[in-house]
């Protein structure tokens, strides 16, 4: 199911009142963290007892965390060694794995953090000895996991020297397996060390396997130029009291699918369920009509209609002969999929003037879009906007909004954070297509779906995407408006709607590997998901 992602401070300040009411958060962070790394270890050796684990423990409540944490597997028979990285470290998790039996030792020459509410500064060199030096990096090589407790949320980018060169000793060293069959896994607690999107220095910080967080999911963890650095995120609720409103992002997959497509009700009609008006096609891309107003049948929605060229018209209804080749009520459009010709495009804007339909602007329909400021005294300002970019077409796009040279290699380095300065700049949502797709609101909220499949990535793809976002729209629009409830739909649940609308495609795309096939998929799932049926991953 979504779950919404926070900044730091968000989740921090909602563990206060718990604290202050004597819950004891980190117990039940420890018991989690043990749990889940009792079932790494498993698998990994087949079982716990006569494992070895380390723990890299730094000053910080989440090196409290990995070593009551740490306790708890010893007390299983697990061979725990504790490496303290500076002067001190959480002094009661300490006591607790020493008291379970833990080995710690001391990283000599660490730097003197003193007064813990005073400001350090971390990246202080430190003269270590070799020999304690060689025996840590032996600890590390011969354990089955690792823990990286080094700094939590609160630590300042950049490792201090000390520890910075441990890690590219060891990472240099090929993580040397001690004589087993494979490195031993990495789990970041709460959150890696030294995170950062950077690749600079890279080879200075851990690469987790796992990153285990605690209370919500925090925002550093979801954007995807740092996967590498922290594996595959779990997120451990431990009773914080967190408001959706303050939440930054929300990440969706499957099981969102499921609970939130758009399911026919018993009542309803072909208008109740949605009519899509879709403008794709060109004599000179015919095709692109074809695949885009295939995936908007093949998706459950009421009516479809084809708007643009009479020889695409005919093309689609030779497939599919429900399409309707003329204009009428709709929910949504769609435009822009093969480059529709312009007298098309003037008449499908001609009927949208004075309407509150939300339109979808894919490929050439992009141009229409300038400024925010200049599309409130246009057709598009009274009106949920979807724009569908990939990031060379997002890149031409900002070039024009912001008067400067924006390339593709720039947006694929920030996407995120493009995409919102995209969305914030246009006054629309911002789909920005790739591996992870990312959609952003204009207040900067975004909408992470689960990354889909390689076998999207081919001639066409976008065209299918296109057609399942503008029936998705358009069925959630019909849906809203014939409710006895009616309220106009949020930026937020717009983009949740897309967010489903990206699911489809990625489950789609892992029963085929062209567009072709792909529009042809997106009947089966859609099928599945109103009939009942599980998707089969």
């Amino acid at each position: 199911m979504s779950v919404f992602a926070y900044p730091s401070t968000v989740i921090r300040d909602a563990e206060r009142p718990q604290l202050v009411a004597g819950v004891d958060l980190m117990a039940r962070a420890a018991r989690a963290l043990a749990q889940f790394s009792a079932e790494v270890l498993r698998t990994r050796r087949g079982q716990i007892f006569g494992s070895r684990v380390c723990v890299l423990a730094g000053p910080g409540n989440n090196a409290g965390d990995a070593l009551y944490a740490a306790a708890a597997l010893a007390r299983r028979g697990v061979h725990i060694t504790v490496i303290t990285l500076f002067d001190r470290t959480h002094t009661e998790g300490l006591a607790a794995a020493r008291g379970a039996g833990a080995e710690v030792i001391g990283f000599p020459g660490s730097p003197d953090f003193g007064d813990p509410n005073v400001e350090m500064d971390l990246r202080q060199p430190a003269a270590v000895s070799s020999s304690p030096r060689a025996h840590i990096l032996r600890e590390l090589s011969r354990s089955d996991l690792v823990f990286d407790a080094i700094l939590g949320t609160g630590g300042r980018r950049g490792l201090p020297e000390h520890v910075a060169s441990l890690i590219r000793d060891w990472r240099s060293s090929g993580t040397s397996t001690g004589g087993r069959t494979a490195p031993p896994a990495v789990i970041a607690v709460d959150t890696p060390s030294d995170l950062s999107p950077d690749e600079a220095g890279a080879e200075d910080r851990f690469h987790a396997d796992h990153t285990v967080t605690f209370g919500g999911l925090k925002t550093e963890l979801i954007d995807p130029r740092v996967t590498a650095f922290t594996g595959t995120v779990h997120m451990v609720d431990i009773g914080l009291e967190l408001d959706e409103d303050q939440a930054t992002a929300e990440v969706v997959d499957t099981s969102d699918l499921g609970a939130d497509f758009p399911r026919p009700h018993a009542e309803g009609h072909k208008y109740s369920r949605g009519v899509v008006g879709v403008l794709a096609g060109s004599e000179e891309y015919p095709g692109a009509g074809v695949l885009t107003t295939t995936s908007a049948v093949n998706c459950g929605i009421g009516m479809v209609r084809s708007l643009g060229s009479p020889m695409v018209a005919e093309l689609v209804i030779g497939l599919h002969a429900e399409v309707v080749p003329a204009s009428g009520r709709t929910d949504a459009v769609l435009m822009g999929p093969g480059n529709p010709e312009d007298e098309y495009v003037r008449a499908c804007v001609d009927d949208l003037v004075d309407t509150d339909v939300p339109v979808v602007l894919d490929a050439g329909a992009l141009e229409m879009v300038g400024r925010a400021e200049s599309v409130k005294g246009t057709w598009l300002a009274e009106r949920p906007v979807v724009l569908t970019p990939h990031a060379g077409e997002l890149a031409r796009l900002l070039s024009r909004l912001l008067g400067e040279i924006i390339t593709s290699s720039r947006i694929n380095a920030d996407p995120i954070g493009w995409a919102q300065r995209a969305a914030r700049l246009s006054g629309c949502l911002v789909v920005l297509k790739g591996h992870q797709t990312v959609i952003a609101c204009p207040d900067g909220f975004c909408v992470l779906p689960e990354a889909g499949p390689a076998s999207l990535a081919t001639a066409g793809s976008g065209d299918v995407l296109a057609g399942i976002i503008g029936a998705m729209v358009a069925t959630f629009h019909a849906r809203n408006r014939h409710s006895t409830a009616e309220t106009p739909l949020s930026e937020r649940d717009l983009a949740h709607i897309v967010g489903l609308g990206v699911l489809v495609h990625n489950a789609a795309g892992r029963r085929a590997v062209s567009a072709g096939a792909l529009a042809d998929a997106v009947a089966e799932v859609a099928g599945e998901l109103i009939h009942g049926g599980s998707l089969i991953e």
